[in-house]
């Protein structure tokens, strides 16, 4: 049995569950038995979920990194390939 221990947070992050609803999830400054990190969920309203949407935005806004390949990189490729016909054989009958 547990015992209900409180403590505050500023701007917790607002995360949407299995079910749907949404809520603040935060991780607890006390660890579980064996050294367990345990996390503290509270319901929020779907408002504060688009407020804390609209704060994350402005710092997601970076573009993806694209990975060139060069012909070094495709003759290393083709060196560690085999041919179809360099495959083991089938067994036909």
């Amino acid at each position: 049995m547990t015992t209900k221990q409180k403590f505050e947070v500023e701007d917790p992050p607002v995360v949407v569950l299995a079910n749907g609803r949404f809520a603040y999830r935060v991780q607890c400054p006390w660890e579980g038995k064996g050294g367990k990190t345990l996390y503290a969920f509270k319901f929020c309203s779907a408002e504060a979920h688009r407020q804390f949407c609209a704060k994350q935005e402005p710092m997601e806004v970076e573009e993806p990194v694209t990975m060139k390949r060069t012909n070094s990189d495709d003759l290393s490729d083709a060196e560690g390939e085999q041919s179809p016909s360099s495959k083991s054989p089938s067994l036909e009958r």
